[in-house]
């Protein structure tokens, strides 16, 4: 007999953890949230007692506790493998935020035992569950705009990611800690895989970043295996907020989500528009991020294949891999499926 209800532990309670707890605690039918881990024995407290529930400072602990039936990994990248493996060790169903993992062996690793095992593996890209991205792939799907034939996209955070995300070794760099988001949006709403990239680019932002062997401004440009073209700009500098602007050319039309206007509130007076600007992605995407658990969930109790797959979290990890070879060689180079 299935679950009538999923027991979820989340696993690392930074930001994008507590986000997560929230959710899961308030927001997402038939999930219940069960535990809270985080080394730091005060974040855990402190997070278990808001939610009412158990609190745990070391992961193998947390495991063995028969009400977790699930878990949800939002530790740094540089953690995801092993403790994926862990998870899908003692038998429980796993959704870990983007990205999968730092390399691609390690990714195929953690696909290929949650397939050996039977036990679900999500991956979190968020934006394929937002409204606009939501609306823009069913126009696209419905041919409204005619045949694709290019997928162009601005990104921009606000400013340097924190210490460990610095270090490409540690996080997979620009292109898998920032922009994998916007690869995996690209398969989604062209359906097809990228074949080839070509990225030009360097570290001219930021000076720590520079040191750690990272990059912080890059034009990424690319062809998927139908045929259609791509690029992607990424910045980790913005100064008034959040920059996120997608477009999807096809032969009949176009369509747009974000825009050099703010999507969420924009003033026109005689000097100008004035944007209010969006800080950061929590106002842009909590409730895609609500959608998403709801989904992980949803597809454990109907023993369903998750939407956003670990595969598709590998496909994304090989782009990134691409892109890297590329900026080191100085040339287009193409993507190598591992699976």
């Amino acid at each position: 007999m299935g679950l009538r209800s999923l027991g979820v532990a989340v696993a690392g309670l930074g930001r994008i953890g507590r986000v997560h707890s929230e959710i899961l605690a308030y927001r997402v039918e038939k999930a219940r949230l069960v535990a809270v881990m985080d080394v730091v024995e005060e974040l855990a407290r402190s997070t278990a007692e808001r939610f009412k529930v158990k609190a745990y400072t070391d992961y193998d602990s947390m495991l063995k506790d028969p009400e977790v039936d699930a878990v949800f990994v939002t530790t740094p990248t540089y953690l995801h493998h092993d403790m994926i493996v862990k998870a899908l060790e003692a038998g429980k169903h796993v959704f870990t935020e983007k990205p999968i993992t730092v390399t691609a062996d390690e990714a195929v690793d953690v696909v290929t035992r949650a397939d050996r095992a039977g036990l679900k593996l999500m991956v979190g890209y968020m934006r394929r569950f937002d409204d606009a991205y939501s609306e823009a792939k069913r126009r696209i799907a419905s041919g409204e705009i005619g045949k694709p034939v290019a997928f162009l996209n601005v990104a921009r955070d606000p400013g340097a990611p924190p210490g460990w995300a610095q270090d490409p070794k540690l996080s997979g760099g620009i292109f898998l800690d920032m922009l994998s988001h916007d690869f995996d949006m690209a398969r989604f709403l062209i359906g097809s895989e990228v074949k080839r990239v070509y990225v030009s680019g360097g570290a001219v932002l930021y000076d720590e970043i520079k040191a750690k062997g990272d990059l912080d401004l890059v034009n990424v440009s690319f062809e998927f295996e139908n045929g259609v073209y791509g690029v992607v700009h990424g910045s980790r500098k913005s100064v008034f907020g959040y920059d996120l602007r997608t477009e999807v050319l096809g032969t009949e039309g176009t369509v747009y989500v974000g825009s050099a206007v703010d999507p969420n509130l924009a003033v026109g007076v005689k000097s100008g528009v004035v944007l209010r600007g969006v800080q950061w992605f929590w106002a842009r995407f909590y409730e895609a991020y609500v959608r998403e658990d709801q989904a992980f969930v949803d597809s454990v109790l109907n023993d369903a294949p998750p939407p956003i797959t670990g595969l598709d979290g590998l496909r994304v990890v090989e782009v990134a891999e691409a892109c890297w070879r590329s900026i080191q060689e100085g040339r287009p180079v193409e993507v190598v499926k591992r699976l």
